[in-house]
């Protein structure tokens, strides 16, 4: 008799957990594309481009994935960011500035010697609401390692629409809005080899 009653127990405790279960969560990534291949050696003396963490509003500076309606932000139940929000945001914009300075090695790691230039950005604004409009306004400022050189500042607001029904429509808006990001930083021409 107490056999049956086990059983019983482990199907109902298995029921119990089961229904409990929320729905399959899906990792996300703000995609960095692979280098070029082929891509010219650097060189022993590149020019080297720094750009630390990129400084994002607290509230969103997480692994959730948000939208706005009017004053709440809602956070998705079926997805996350697989890092904290502005690290993602640093390697996608690290990954679309080499791209476009393939003379030099732009990371977002630190180096041994000091940078030939640093690239300090800060999101001030960063908002997708659920009518599917998205909003990124930003500064950054490029330091120079060489003192005689001028530090640069600049800033954007870029804008965007689409669907946000579900999770990678957010997730596309907000890489969009991180290119246009890139797009908008100068970092100067390429040397000639």
């Amino acid at each position: 008799m107490i056999l049956p009653v086990r059983a019983f127990l482990g199907g109902a405790v298995a029921t119990l957990l089961a229904s409990c279960a929320g729905p399959p969560l899906t990792l996300y990534t703000l995609t960095v594309s692979p280098p070029a291949a082929g891509a010219a050696p650097l060189g022993s003396k590149p020019v080297v481009i720094e750009i630390p963490r990129v400084t994002v509003p607290e509230e969103l500076d997480n692994t959730d994935i948000v939208y706005r309606t009017g004053d709440v932000l809602h956070r998705s139940e079926k997805g996350r960011w697989t890092s904290r929000l502005s690290v993602a945001i640093t390697a996608r914009l690290a990954a679309r500035l080499a791209a476009r300075r393939p003379d030099a090695l732009v990371t977002d790691r630190a180096q041994a010697e000091a940078p030939t230039y640093r690239l300090l950005v800060n999101i001030d604004r960063l908002d997708v609401t659920a009518a599917g409009t998205a909003t990124l306004e930003a500064d950054w400022t490029i330091v120079p390692h060489d003192e005689k050189q001028p530090i640069r500042r600049d800033r954007a607001r870029f804008e965007a629409t689409g669907p946000v029904a579900k999770d990678q429509e957010v997730v596309a808006l907000v890489g969009g809005l991180v290119d246009r990001l890139a797009g908008a930083i100068d970092l100067g021409r390429p040397r000639r080899r």
